[in-house]
């Protein structure tokens, strides 16, 4: 009878810590949702009077900051043997530019100048600090988490999100009905603070023990700074598939290039009002719980190759419909069309990208392929936002996001399931 002590014990630690893992996430990305980067925000910054190339980076402003600082921390938490206070720690600090943001437009006139900069600057400030958090967090989250479930794990906070996201279109919609302008924006930062502060609480459960740090390989000796950093592209090369990953990754970031502009788009086209916006949100978030429900079972039966794959061919079929669509009917269709594929691309992901980390390294080449990633996402958004100055034609744009999914779908065919490989090993 005692022998089966540790066992019970040990499910039952996995299932509270993958309960707080799910809450910890949804609440997070469902506070987000307020402030939707595929719909709210690039419309938000043009109402401040920002410049295309300021629109077309709102996408993704916070995960390129979140990936930006992570490989310069990830020697301080390769030496970690506890996780959850520094997790807890900054994770606290990176939730706190939305309170502040939301309390100054609230208590500011329209005209100060100063507004679009802030509205700019709290992505990017959160996601900083976010940056110094994520490395320990996901190397918490993938000890805690078992294999087997991982990608079940991610897909459950996405559904979670989305239903959040469902509520956040429409008080989106209410909210800039009764208080267009900086007002109402106020009125989602706060929003958004509210529910990241929840999740931050939905960690306080989760627990760490000596058993997560069984079985491990050993970790390098510490190392002087400048040879960690010299040592990173040896690193990186010595595995086979990640620089594919990488380029992968850079041509996958059409949903990204045709999202900056989408909701803009549109708007002009159809003649609806500001607040409607929030239907797109809804839509969107209705996409993300269908898109996270087969991606959680595909990448638990097949793994992550496949997810990314069909997340590629749905973004082509994006393309195709956005272009030839002129009815609000059809653009809430696109925008379910986006959560679907979107999520498809971050469950896969993240399930392809952990496994084809040796576990041993697994904190710095994470950390590499987000750094790389920055890079990605920033170069893609700025191409989009060029060229649609340059032709103020959404229907480049969308054609460009096409050509690009051509060729990560045929990067990707060149990278093994990682999983298969190792069951034919």
């Amino acid at each position: 009878m005692n022998a089966a002590h540790p066992s019970h014990r040990d499910a039952h630690h996995v299932r509270r810590n993958l309960l707080c893992h799910v809450l910890e996430g949804g609440l997070y990305m469902g506070g987000t949702a307020f402030l939707a980067p595929e719909s709210v925000l690039p419309k938000m910054v043009q109402s401040l009077g920002g410049a295309s190339w300021v629109i077309a980076v709102m996408p993704v402003l916070l995960p390129a900051s979140f990936a930006l600082v992570g490989l310069f921390i990830a020697p301080l938490v390769e030496r970690l043997t506890r996780f959850k206070p520094w997790v807890l720690g900054f994770g606290l600090l990176q939730r706190l530019p939305y309170l502040i943001t939301g309390l100054l437009l609230l208590l500011n006139d329209a005209n100060d100048h100063w507004l679009l900069p802030l509205v700019v600057l709290t992505p990017v400030v959160s996601g900083l600090i976010g940056g110094v958090t994520v490395v320990a967090w996901m190397e918490m989250v993938t000890r805690m988490v078992p294999e087997r479930v991982r990608a079940a794990g991610w897909s459950a906070r996405y559904i979670l999100q989305a239903v959040l996201g469902i509520g956040a279109g429409v008080l989106i919609q209410r909210v800039l009905t009764h208080l267009p302008g900086h007002v109402g924006y106020a009125w989602l930062h706060l929003a958004a603070f509210a529910l990241l502060f929840l999740s931050w609480l939905a960690q306080l459960p989760m627990q760490e023990h000596p058993e997560h740090h069984a079985h491990l390989p050993p970790r390098p000796a510490p190392q002087a700074y400048l040879t960690y950093l010299r040592g990173l592209p040896a690193l990186f090369f010595a595995q086979p598939y990640l620089g594919r990953l990488v380029l992968a990754r850079f041509f996958g970031t059409g949903y990204l290039m045709l999202v900056s502009f989408l909701t803009i788009h549109a708007l002009q086209v159809t003649g609806r009002p500001e607040a409607d916006e929030g239907h797109f949100v809804t839509w969107q978030a209705v996409g993300t719980v269908l898109g996270s429900l087969l991606a959680g079972y595909v990448g638990w039966k097949s793994g992550g190759k496949l997810v990314i794959l069909a997340s590629r061919f749905v973004c082509l079929g994006l393309c195709g419909w956005v272009i030839f669509n002129e009815t609000f009917t059809g653009f809430a269709i696109a925008y379910f069309i986006l959560g679907f594929g979107l999520f498809l691309d971050r469950v896969g992901d993240l399930t392809l990208a952990a496994e084809l980390c040796p576990l041993e390294r697994r904190s710095t080449l994470q950390a590499m392929l987000s750094f790389g990633n920055v890079f990605s996402l920033l170069l893609a958004s700025l191409l989009a936002g060029l060229v649609y100055h340059l032709t103020q034609s959404f229907n480049c744009i969308a054609w460009m996001a096409g050509g690009c999914a051509v060729v990560s779908i045929a990067i990707l065919s060149r990278i093994p399931e990682p999983r298969k490989a190792n069951l034919t090993a």
